[in-house]
């Protein structure tokens, strides 16, 4: 199936826990491995940050390294009345059709398979404004460097291609979030 519907979901945490697994499966697909090598061919070699900001950049801007990624990821909101999550297997076909779009969730599963395919420790993060449990956004969180060591409390960089004027690192203000890492 291209696009997974999520219906019932009991929490936020089981929601970027499901995420969490589509972004593994997606990590080991021979076309993101591929691509994520294409798109940080020119970084030197263990320059983490330099990986990452290639990653960000192919997503949000596009790259002539990947051809279904030529023009990026274009921002493009789910139907009103529910949430799918888009498989990178699907977004692949998407964009090689001329139809490269997805909405944060879509954008978190890419930006994180590609990350994690080059062996990095990637994670979902829910944010929100008002109620804490209240959740309107999603992106990916990469843990630098590659092979930590990490303090137990690590917040991990965003990845966050969705808002025109982000970069790696930036991240909505205020609110709160919850992060889901893949172990």
């Amino acid at each position: 199936m291209a696009r997974t519907r999520l219906e019932e979901v009991s929490s936020q945490r089981d929601a970027l826990v499901k995420l969490a697994q589509i972004i593994r499966k997606g990590s080991i697909d021979s076309r993101i491995v591929q691509a994520a090598r294409a798109i940080t061919r020119g970084v030197s070699a263990r320059d983490d940050d330099g990986e990452l900001a290639a990653i960000f950049d192919a997503v949000k801007n596009g790259t002539d390294r990947v051809r279904w990624l030529s023009d990026g990821v274009r921002y493009v909101a789910d139907p009103y009345s529910y949430d799918t999550y888009t498989t990178v297997n699907a977004m692949i076909e998407q964009c090689a059709n001329g139809a490269c779009a997805g909405d944060c969730d879509d954008m978190t599963i890419l930006i994180g398979s590609l990350a994690a395919a080059l062996g990095f420790k990637v994670g979902a993060r829910a944010w929100g404004e008002g109620r804490s449990g209240d959740y309107s956004h999603v992106y990916a969180v990469a843990a630098v460097p590659k092979n930590g060591p990490w303090p137990s409390d690590y917040y991990g960089t965003a990845l966050d291609p969705t808002m025109p004027n982000s970069y790696v690192g930036w991240e909505p203000s205020g609110g709160h979030i919850i992060t889901a890492w893949i172990e």
